[in-house]
């Protein structure tokens, strides 16, 4: 099995050549190797694998079964391989100017901790991160890629879906045990603020689904205009807020906001990429799509896309 682990790319590459050649003598004049060394890489590959790769034809070789089922996966993993580079190489060469829109919660909560892998990547692409409020994001005519929370599918912009949201209300640990540690029920949060980030209509819509309709009425309540600060806010003990793990999951493994119930419900809409239709032909913003789709997990060919 350390064999295996150990095996050096020049034999993977020997192999290709000689089961694409089926033929010693040309996978050694392509890789300027000599016969003898190609059929030694070759037997110490199969020493390892512990089958034949190769059967004797006449004068010739051809693959054994073996051989082919392990040709077809090692000549998809060297063009795998050779692409992979191929797209970092053109990569690297992309140069200019690459402006951005989020609001502050997507900015503070993600794009910040993440965005240097895109910089290390991409260190000819200069980026201006600009933080606009949410309903903003895609009225800009003046960027090239935004990220918004809504419904998408705004007109006059190519958008497409990040992340769903599902919310939950959640508190600190201070003011959850400050009110006894006992928020079991839905009308006990009469005794603290909620807070908002909309008008109220995904507070009233978690206490419906939550089998308390109406219960929103008795509370207190404080809105502000922006999601990161109804966070801030429920962070550091003023009231609770919804919120999903999507931004807030760092928030949650460090224990600085909890989760006093375990009913959720999904949001109005989610985190949407937007992009004007202009920048979707520059090669910078096309970069940072899909590196921004691939690290949401989002598995979209941009090679299709308008």
């Amino acid at each position: 099995m350390n064999s295996l682990r150990n095996l050096p790319l020049p034999t993977l590459k020997t192999f290709e050549a000689a089961a694409r050649h089926q033929s010693f003598t040309k996978a050694a004049a392509e890789l300027a190797l000599t016969d003898s060394a190609v059929s030694h890489q070759i037997r110490r590959l199969e020493e390892a694998l512990g089958c034949s790769l190769f059967e004797k034809s006449g004068r010739s070789v051809v693959l054994s079964d073996a051989g082919r089922i392990f040709a077809k996966v090692v000549s998809a993993a060297m063009q795998d391989i050779i692409g992979a580079a191929l797209r970092l190489s053109d990569a690297g060469q992309v140069q200019g100017r690459l402006d951005i829109a989020c609001p502050p919660m997507f900015a503070n909560t993600w794009l910040a901790k993440n965005i240097h892998e895109f910089c290390r990547d991409h260190p000819a692409i200069e980026c201006h991160i600009r933080l606009v409020e949410n309903q903003r994001v895609h009225e800009l005519s003046d960027i090239d890629v935004g990220v918004s929370f809504g419904a998408g599918g705004w007109a006059d912009r190519w958008s497409t879906l990040l992340a769903h949201v599902n919310i939950t209300p959640v508190c600190s640990p201070v003011l959850f045990d400050s009110i006894g540690g006992s928020l079991s029920h839905p009308s006990d949060l009469h005794r603290v603020t909620l807070l908002h980030w909309d008008d109220g209509s995904e507070w009233r819509r978690w206490f419906f689904e939550a089998g308390a309709p109406g219960a929103d009425q008795e509370a207190r309540h404080l809105y502000c205009s922006d999601l990161g600060m109804a966070i801030d806010l429920a962070v550091h003990g003023t009231g609770v807020a919804l919120v999903s793990d999507t931004l807030s999951g760092g928030d949650f493994r460090r224990g600085i906001l909890i989760k006093p119930f375990p009913f959720s419900i999904d949001a109005f809409g989610g985190w949407h990429v937007v992009c004007n239709t202009a920048s979707m032909h520059r090669a910078g913003a096309r970069l940072f799509l899909r590196w921004l789709l691939t690290a949401f997990g989002r598995d979209i060919a941009l090679e299709t896309l308008p």
